[in-house]
């Protein structure tokens, strides 16, 4: 995916467009997976019968390992590679609105300054708690006060366990407040494990296509609310 945010003129709709992307993957990839799938299936179901093979090994046969052998859950992996992309896309916003607003300076006279600035900004690519920090010293700007801050962290934290934690629960994440606990449909009817504790490290977040796509639209409430108050708030100096 082209990387709108670095690129557009306008950060905010750079990203808008690309995490509007995003939805429309989540949205249209899986539905045309599943048809691809019932397509081979009906395929297979026509041809002239053998009775040495099951239809089910045919199938399994044909797709083969990259597909999971044709069971491959293509939606979950589509939905998570985009709450990943989308996470790294708004932060890319942020960074570039606070050295935009905060740090727009020519350094070409001064190396020594140019040189921090740029370690600087590769620490802020890396560590989203040091773009707060940093929004705070800079711009005076608390992101925890953001009205939509509950969806930056429950998107950051979620972003943490699909990247670092295999899609399980961490704590971090369940102490978010918009966390989204197990329920018997995402457990293929069984019951949920009782308390948070039992799910660390042991159960997969459930994602769905309108849980992803909520996500989403969160990060992009969050950007156009940090772009108004940039707006209203003076440069500094």
């Amino acid at each position: 995916m082209y990387p709108q945010v670095r690129h557009y003129r306008d950060p905010f709709e750079g990203l808008k467009a690309q995490l509007a992307e995003l939805i429309g993957l989540i949205k249209i990839v899986p539905p045309l997976i599943e048809t691809d799938r019932e397509q081979r299936w009906e395929e297979i179901g026509a041809r002239p019968g053998d009775p040495d093979l099951e239809m089910i090994d045919i199938y399994e046969t044909e797709a083969g390992p990259e597909e999971g052998w044709g069971h491959a859950d293509f939606s979950h992996t589509v939905q998570a590679s985009a709450v990943v992309t989308a996470w790294g896309a708004f932060h890319e916003y942020l960074v570039r609105q606070l050295f935009e607003n905060g740090l727009h300076y020519n350094l070409k006279n001064y190396p020594a300054l140019a040189l921090l600035v740029a370690d600087e900004r590769r620490r802020l690519d890396r560590r989203f708690e040091d773009v707060q920090r940093r929004y705070s010293d800079f711009l005076k700007v608390d992101l925890k006060a953001l009205s939509s801050w509950d969806s930056v962290s429950h998107a950051h934290q979620l972003r943490n366990a699909l990247v670092h934690n295999s899609g399980q629960y961490t704590s971090a994440y369940l102490k978010t407040r918009l966390a989204r606990r197990p329920t018997s449909d995402d457990l293929n009817g069984f019951t949920p494990p009782e308390g948070d504790a039992a799910l660390i490290n042991r159960e997969a977040i459930p994602l769905s296509p309108d849980f992803t796509e909520q996500v989403i639209s969160g990060m992009i409430e969050a950007a156009k609310e940090v772009r108004d108050i940039l707006a209203d708030t003076p440069p500094p100096g």
